[in-house]
């Protein structure tokens, strides 16, 4: 500190050595002050750093989910699909099958009806 201030704060005795010190203190607290914020901050950057890499696993979690229960869906579909589509000509075979045996009878006189 320059003479002039400590000589300025030593002739007004015991109030300027308390002012003194109070300027002091006050730096102190201010230094100390600033440094809490700057941890808080780092700590809540940290955790938003945390937090985003969280959401993401999860979020990429959730989307193999998805992707597989749409895969599993979209078999299925397709196999019913398939069996709606074999069932189907399986019917018109059939069809077919009774319409020429139907055919054959009425062209046929010699064949008799079974009873109903």
């Amino acid at each position: 500190m320059d003479q002039n201030i400590i000589s300025s704060l030593l002739d007004f005795g015991a109030l300027g050595l308390f002012a003194s010190f109070l300027v002091w203190l006050h730096v102190k607290t201010q230094k100390r002050l600033e440094e809490a914020v700057e941890k808080f901050q780092a700590t809540v950057k940290n955790q938003e750093i945390a937090h985003t890499a969280a959401e993401d696993l999860i979020r990429t979690r959730y989307d193999s989910i998805i992707a597989r229960h749409e895969s599993q869906r979209q078999s299925v579909y397709d196999d019913v699909v398939k069996k709606l589509d074999d069932h189907s000509r399986i019917l018109d075979h059939i069809q077919d099958s009774v319409r020429v045996a139907q055919a054959q009878r009425i062209l046929d006189p010699t064949t008799t009806r079974p009873d109903r």
